[in-house]
């Protein structure tokens, strides 16, 4: 929802428009950008609950929380300033919040004895948290110029400061992001300054990975540049909008390809520090989507296993606690009501055996207020078989116990409960007594009633199943007659499955009374006997019986095809297809008689034609035109350029007299170029020679002779030259 201001509004009641549709919409950007103007201006201690909220609405917004904290500073209130970047600065991976905190440290603490150390600390911190963003190079080059700034008295703390500069320039030329050939010009100058035959040694040594690292961030420049890092995190719309594609579908291409290992490194921590800066940095912008949360969470498991089956116990638990790290940033954040990542959540810790901690999770899911969860079903159901698993069936019971006491939970309750007694326990009588239970409060829901029935038919107990099924149909129950087809069908079934001719016959009779008073057979009583003899998928008509028959909404719930079938009874799947083609048959049709040819070509000239690949019919003379013409294959370059051609013909100088061109071997004249009269005569030469099987001798102005490959030459232009007179007229 956006904010319209018109021009007439003063700035009051913009913002107490703004403040208005806040309270519809809490993810208004436009009434958040007018109100943070309005704090802007404000002194701090007015605006401090202002920006307690936004950062509260919009908790992992980098440019959000570096105005609440320049606001701070501002106003000299540093300890606030400490206490908020404690807050942020971990969570928050924005190269811009991090640029603000060094700034922060340079200008407050330049008069304290300990300021280069304690700038220094920043400096390694910056870098060892966010160094490898594809935006880092100002960090890198600052931290560069702070080294060289440093003053060292004596010989041991210049060589400290050198080695100090050199290694942050090691680090710094070694991570792709943009403006990195700079940070290696420098490093290649700040080596030849100290010592030119050393540093040119290092910089041969150094320069290969460099090359690699340069053509990396050309592929890491255009990954990015699509990325808008600053948005702040929204709810995805419903259906998302153009942007929103475009981002997710950028951020998805950039993970894919830092996952990939694009830099070819042998080093497992290295990616896998990429790919979770990555991660990090998309779940600033795109929170809401729960599939990015548990990838990298699954990614840092994977690594860790990876390190396990190394033998590396500290990586191992290291990757571990950052998986769960990251999964409690999840739920205290975006995904504070999203079952998927506590379920994920709990697994995981009760994997690595933390029976308390994911006890927890599915406390804090179920302690949820109904605002923001309002059916907890799912998350009683899977408590339920954690408890099972972990602590006996007793535990689970007692989940069950508490689940009945919530108003919000339904039906699925129940059923989970009595089939986790009847599988875990064998216990039959707790398992009818459960469903008897919930079918005091569920009597009137059908999916209740099949799974209840479900459970019934197979435990071959007929008469139980009779049983239940004449008390949910009895007259006595309220369920509406459109509601007890599956459930007459269900009895159908099962009396086709145990019963005799007699009962399957009552069956059909009392369900025909109910399709009549519906009014749904049209005096077509005969449809119902198909479902006496179907099976799974087989029906006991063919095809066109069956369209003739009208047979469509049974064959609607028909299941797809598990078996397939060449006896007359037909595979259900080719009904269903065949129904599919009858219904589009019933829809109107445009007439394609007249319409022209779709013709594809190859390669489309751009804008030819609306659609890719195609271009309309060209009238008949035009048709007949390109016929004639050459094929545009010969018109493919290379081009000439006419000016420059023309130009060039125009300055050549062309001498008044020609001079014959005369071809020399050695110094010995071999061939005239001047006119053709003088091929001729050597072709009339050859011609009169009857000589054939002898070596020819050149006797060109009665010189010396031609060696071995000039005979072998002249020879075969004689015989050339004899068969192109033979066949003149």
């Amino acid at each position: 929802m956006s904010v319209y201001m018109r021009e007439d509004l003063t700035r009051n009641e913009k913002i107490q428009q703004a403040r208005r549709i806040l309270n519809e919409n809490k993810h208004s950007l436009d009434a958040w950008a007018i109100l943070i103007q309005d704090a802007q201006d404000k002194k701090i201690a007015e605006s401090r609950e202002f920006y307690e909220s936004l950062v509260t609405q919009f908790p992992t917004c980098g440019k959000f929380w570096k105005i609440y904290v320049e606001s701070e500073i501002k106003g000299r209130n540093y300890e606030k300033v400490e206490k908020l970047f404690q807050r942020c600065l971990i969570k928050v991976l924005n190269i811009d919040l991090w640029k603000c905190y060094l700034n922060y440290v340079r200008d407050t603490k330049g008069i304290l004895p300990s300021f280069r150390e304690k700038m220094a600390q920043a400096y390694d911190f910056a870098l060892e948290k966010i160094g490898m963003d594809v935006y880092a190079y100002t960090i890198w080059n600052d931290y560069v110029t702070f080294l060289k700034s440093v003053e060292a008295v004596g010989s041991y703390a210049e060589n400290q400061k050198i080695a100090a500069v050199r290694k942050v320039y090691h680090k710094g030329i070694m991570i792709p992001m943009i403006s990195v050939e700079l940070l290696w010009k420098d490093y290649c100058s700040y080596e030849m300054s100290i010592n030119p035959a050393l540093g040119k040694n290092m910089i041969e040594s150094r320069s290969r990975d460099f090359l690699n690292v340069k053509r990396v961030t050309k592929e890491l420049e255009t990954l990015t540049r699509a990325i808008d890092r600053n948005n702040p995190c929204m709810p995805p719309t419903s259906p998302q909008s153009t942007d929103e594609i475009k981002q997710l579908a950028a951020w998805r291409k950039f993970i894919s390809w830092e996952r990939s290992n694009p830099l070819k490194t042998e080093d497992i921590l290295l990616v896998t520090r990429r790919v979770i800066l990555t991660y990090e940095q998309c779940l600033l912008c795109l929170g809401y989507h729960a599939d990015l949360w548990y990838e990298a969470c699954a990614y840092l498991e994977q690594t860790s296993r990876t390190y396990s089956e190394r033998g590396d116990a500290h990586l191992t638990k290291r990757f571990l606690d950052e998986a769960s790290t990251l999964y409690e940033r999840a739920i205290q954040t975006y995904m504070r009501s999203n079952m998927l990542i506590h379920f994920a959540y709990a697994d995981f810790e009760e994997y690595r055996l933390n029976i308390d901690k994911a006890r927890a999770i599915y406390n804090r899911l179920l302690d949820i207020n109904e605002a923001n969860l309002k059916d907890p079903t799912l998350a009683y159901i899977q408590a339920m078989r954690f408890e099972r698993r972990t602590d006996g069936i007793k535990s689970a019971r007692s989940i069950f116990k508490r689940a009945r006491e919530d108003l919000r939970i339904n039906h699925q309750i129940y059923v989970a409960a009595a089939l986790m007694e009847y599988y875990c326990t064998k216990d039959n009588n707790i398992a009818f007594n459960i469903f008897n239970l919930g079918l005091k409060k569920y009597g009137q829901n059908v999916d209740y009633i099949l799974a209840y029935i479900d459970y019934m038919t197979h435990l071959n107990e007929d008469h139980n199943a009779r049983v239940l099924f004449e008390r949910v149909l009895s007259s006595d129950n309220l369920i509406l007659k459109q509601s007890q087809l599956p459930i007459w069908n269900e009895f159908l079934k099962f009396e086709s499955q145990v019963g005799d001719l007699q009962s399957i016959k009552k069956v059909e009779k009392r369900r025909l009374n109910i399709y009549l008073d519906l009014n749904e057979l049209d005096n077509r009583e005969t449809l119902l006997l198909i479902d006496r003899y179907k099976f799974l998928n087989l029906l006991p008509c063919s095809n066109d019986e069956l369209k003739l028959l009208g047979y469509k909404d049974t064959l609607s719930r028909t299941s797809s095809s598990l078996l397939s079938s060449t006896s007359p009874i037909i595979n259900g799947t080719a009904i269903l297809e065949q129904v599919a083609r009858d219904r589009r048959a019933l829809l109107p049709r445009p007439d394609i008689k007249h319409l022209m040819p779709f013709r594809p070509t190859r390669n489309p000239l751009p804008g030819s034609h609306p659609t890719p690949g195609g271009v309309f019919p060209l009238p008949d003379t035009a048709l007949y035109l390109v016929k004639v013409l050459p094929p545009p294959r010969n018109f493919e370059g290379p081009f000439v350029i006419i000016d420059e051609l023309m130009d060039r013909v125009a300055r050549i100088v062309i001498p008044d007299t020609f001079e014959p061109v005369r071809v020399s071997v050695q110094g010995e004249v071999i061939r005239d170029l001047d006119t053709n009269s003088s091929q001729s005569g050597r072709k009339m030469e050859h011609a009169d020679s009857d000589e054939d099987d002898q070596p020819l001798q050149s006797t060109m102005n009665g010189r010396v002779a031609m060696n071995l490959y000039q005979q072998r030459q002249q020879k075969r232009v004689k015989l050339t030259t004899i068969a192109t007179n033979v066949d003149q007229p």
